[in-house]
């Protein structure tokens, strides 16, 4: 080891804390829809680079120093967060869950623990700043690993609530793990003062510099990049919460107990000039992910059709009755793959609503965009007997239940450049609802994303189609 590589690694250590801060004080200021901007894959892929470049060096030093428990550890370590790294990525980009995900978070933190009792108890316990590092690393594994094994051992959902930000506070916490190790350099480099050093090549200083100036350059450029989009969604949350509050004084809060004690919350919206002498459709709007599923108002931003229905105009010419359910904490409405759903207890609360005077429980209907739209199709494949037509957007569900729906008007959307929501979810139900006999209508919107829904409201003949639709029994 010669001193160009100690402040090369105390560059990125440095670097590496940097990232971590702004991930942190990312998260605090854009919550979830900080994995949704174009910009985080980069992002996150430069962080890491950043990260294991810094620990690339550290297990350098502790080849150079024989320190093998540390550097054998330190490797195995290393690659499981490499493992989990790649899961998480491939979970955004895919933008569906892994069974792989929680194993690979206990493997990592389980052998990161380990490596943190061999940096006290080894040989590098005898250095004062390793030994503290590894003590800073074996306090936050073992915060985080059982917040994550009782969340998910725990179905409280209070309980959850509190072990996530505490795992989410831990997690931050990691990001000032380096700084031991860059004042433990720091001491090294001083030592490499009093001692006979072989000569550094000046292409080798120059190459390294290159490099720390490189990755500089690259993690400001997507730090503005990150921030600049963060800025904006969270500018555009504001605009649709004002937007939303206004929507939501219109309907009437309500809670639905089932006989095992479980509990919906949702809102309702009644025709306007409400006749209980006449029949109305229900309209089932299922509210998207990323909305705080504490804050009940805030939900409703996600229940893009009731935004839409609700106006003045569109209650005079579609008169029906808007009902939103509450998503709980840790659950969907269905049609996602290993998650948790509440489409039971939806139902339920739906099939309640009978008795009150005015539903015609022939033209129940259901909508929904992204988590919405996997529920719209999910609900209708098992309950096909409760709803008369459904639109969801951008959603998906597996094509071997097309068969229960081929009766059930469907208009689906999705846009083709879809990176939230892969369209092969919405083209594989088509098909399939196709082939077994259905004739569902799809539009599909070739240079569009994931936010479609402006241009799926203002679809010529949509809201007509939908409220002609009409169960024969």
């Amino acid at each position: 080891m010669n001193k160009s590589l100690y402040h090369f690694g105390i560059f990125f250590l440095g670097l590496t804390v940097a990232c971590g801060l702004a991930q942190g004080i990312f998260q605090l200021l854009f919550g979830a829809s900080l994995f949704t901007q174009n910009s985080f894959i980069a992002w996150f892929l430069m962080m890491h680079i950043v990260a294991t470049t810094g620990v690339i060096i550290v297990l350098k030093y502790y080849h150079y120093q024989k320190y093998w428990a540390a550097f054998y550890t330190g490797i195995m370590a290393t690659i499981a967060s490499l493992g989990y790294n790649v899961i998480f990525l491939t979970m955004l980009l895919s933008r569906s869950s892994s069974n792989y995900y929680v194993p690979a978070i206990l493997i990592s933190l389980c052998i990161t623990i380990i490596y943190a009792l061999i940096l006290i108890f080894s040989g590098t316990g005898k250095k004062t700043w390793l030994r503290i590092g590894g003590a800073y690393i074996l306090v936050l594994g073992l915060i985080l690993a059982p917040s994550i094994g009782w969340s998910l051992l725990s179905k409280d959902v209070q309980l959850n609530s509190i072990l996530a930000k505490v795992a989410q506070w831990a997690s931050m916490a990691g990001g000032l793990v380096p700084i031991p190790f860059m004042i433990h350099f720091l001491g090294e480099i001083k030592l490499l003062n009093t001692e006979n050093t072989s000569p550094v090549k000046e292409s080798f200083k120059v190459t390294l510099g290159i490099v720390r100036a490189f990755a500089l350059i690259v993690v400001l450029i997507l730090g503005v990049m990150l921030t600049s989009e963060g800025n904006s969604s969270k500018y555009w949350e504001n605009v649709n919460f004002e937007s939303t509050q206004r929507m939501a004084q219109l309907f009437e809060s309500r809670t639905f107990v089932n006989s095992k004690g479980d509990t919906l919350f949702y809102h309702l919206l009644k025709p306007l000039n409400f006749d209980p002498a006449k029949k109305y459709p229900l309209v089932v709007s299922l509210p998207y992910g990323g909305q705080p599923a504490t804050d009940k108002v805030r939900q409703m931003e996600g229940a893009v059709a009731a935004e839409v229905l609700s106006t003045n105009i569109n209650r005079t010419n579609y008169p029906a009755f808007l009902f939103i359910p509450n998503c709980p904490p840790g659950s969907g409405w269905g049609g996602i793959p290993n998650y948790p759903s509440v489409d039971s207890l939806v139902y339920e609360a739906i099939s309640s609503l009978d008795k009150e005077p005015g539903i015609d429980v022939k033209r129940r209907y259901v909508t929904g965009l992204s988590r919405g739209g996997y529920g719209a199709w999910h609900f209708i494949c098992t309950r096909p007997d409760m709803f008369a037509a459904a639109i969801p957007v951008s959603g998906g569900e597996d094509p071997k239940l097309a068969s229960r729906i081929v009766n059930i008007p469907v208009w689906a959307f999705h846009g083709a450049k879809d990176k939230n929501v892969p369209v092969s979810g919405s083209r594989g139900m088509i098909e399939a609802m196709r082939k077994a006999g259905g004739n569902p209508k799809y539009t599909e919107f070739p240079n569009e994303g994931h936010n479609i829904w402006y241009q799926v409201s203002i679809t010529p003949g949509l809201w007509d189609w939908l409220f002609a639709q009409k169960r024969n029994q």
